[in-house]
């Protein structure tokens, strides 16, 4: 078995615990919040390294594809579409279709961004995608539908841990 399968097993197991002590409030939901937030930094790292490790290119800016597809489905579920009303596969379906929206968008920002800079590599590459990364982050910061410096708020919420370690130890496994 692959090291990195045998960790992410045993924090799957560690965070499966912990949210049944959630359940009986024994844990926090501050701690589950950690998880989640783990989870996510491990697929984001994950991303990385298959860009970075495999491809030998030095891009950095994945924290601008992550905010365009974050934002991106945010903005579909919760100001696009309200689905309180909705029964639960219903939001569940908003949740789905919102997650391939952002998915969608924030590759076609990356086909965009990837096409100018074909011929580039090393830190002319990662000039370039620093620059993504901090032109999104400007703009985010001023279109006031999306929370402005603020940040959104009132995005319900549809996942759980188990969607985040589901969705994180696939991520691990594929790449």
């Amino acid at each position: 078995i692959n090291r990195n399968v045998r960790w992410l097993a045993g924090v799957f197991l560690v965070s499966a615990v912990l949210y049944v002590l959630n359940l009986r409030h024994v844990v926090s939901d501050y701690y589950i919040q950690l998880i989640n937030l783990s989870c996510i930094n491990v697929m984001m790292t994950v991303s990385l390294n298959l860009v970075n490790g495999y491809t030998g290119q030095f891009s950095i800016g994945h924290a601008g594809f992550m905010a365009i597809g974050a934002y991106v489905s945010a903005f579909i579920t919760s100001v696009l579409t309200d689905s309180a009303g909705f029964p639960v596969f219903g939001q569940y379906a908003v949740f789905l279709a919102a997650i391939a929206a952002g998915i969608l968008v924030a590759g076609i920002a990356g086909f965009l961004i990837g096409l100018p800079c074909l011929r580039l590599n090393g830190d002319y590459l990662a000039i370039v995608t620093l620059g993504f990364g901090e032109v999104i982050r400007a703009v985010i910061r001023l279109i006031p539908a999306v929370g402005g410096a603020r940040g959104m708020t009132g995005i319900p919420k549809y996942s759980n841990l188990w969607i985040i370690l589901i969705a994180t130890l696939a991520v691990v496994v594929l790449v």
